[in-house]
């Protein structure tokens, strides 16, 4: 009786730790710095200092399990995120920034218990952020800030927290004006 006592509570123990979902991780960024020699480019590559900082974003996410990378439907932001995809293993999927509510619930769905990568704008980062049921950890991101990495944690029971890392060097501010469009 007592050994049977004992295996019924191992195995409630196993099956309580079973049942406990893990939080769901997301990981956001700004695209790295892009060109700006041509005012009437809408769709520009990044620069040299650009796609050092993807490879170093790659480094820095180097020991993470990414379940899916998310970008915006430009050169730049998927450019930032090429580096992290092959290293990952994983192909980039594009996302609209423009309906981030909308997005972010998707997003959220099938990364649940996961980990993501999302790359976006000086302007919907926080954004971003916010869709996701967080507050802004920051209060902008400046037109020449690219070296801030976001941690979202989002618990099971809806609970958010963000952690707010930088990562490559320091920002460069030698890039020119660094606009969305």
């Amino acid at each position: 009786m007592k050994n049977y006592c004992s295996f019924l509570l191992l195995f409630l123990t196993i099956s309580l730790f079973a049942q406990v979902e893990d939080p769901t991780r997301i990981y956001l960024v700004r695209h790295a710095e892009k060109m700006t020699n041509d005012p009437k480019e809408k769709d520009p590559l990044l620069t040299e200092y650009g796609n050092k900082r993807a490879i170093a974003l790659a480094k820095k996410l180097k020991y993470k399990t990414i379940n899916n990378i998310y970008s915006t439907n430009y050169k730049r932001t998927q450019s930032t995120v090429i580096p992290s995809a092959k290293q990952q293993k994983k192909d980039i999927q594009l996302y609209d920034a423009k309906i981030l509510t909308v997005e972010a619930a998707k997003i959220l769905k099938e990364n649940k218990g996961k980990t993501a990568l999302i790359v976006g704008h000086s302007n919907t980062v926080l954004e971003t952020i916010e869709a996701f049921g967080s507050k802004r950890p920051i209060p902008s991101i400046d037109d020449q800030e690219f070296n801030y990495l976001f941690l979202l944690t989002i618990q099971p029971n809806g609970k958010t927290k963000v952690k707010v890392m930088h990562y490559g060097q320091a920002n460069s501010y030698k890039e020119g004006a660094q606009m969305m469009h």
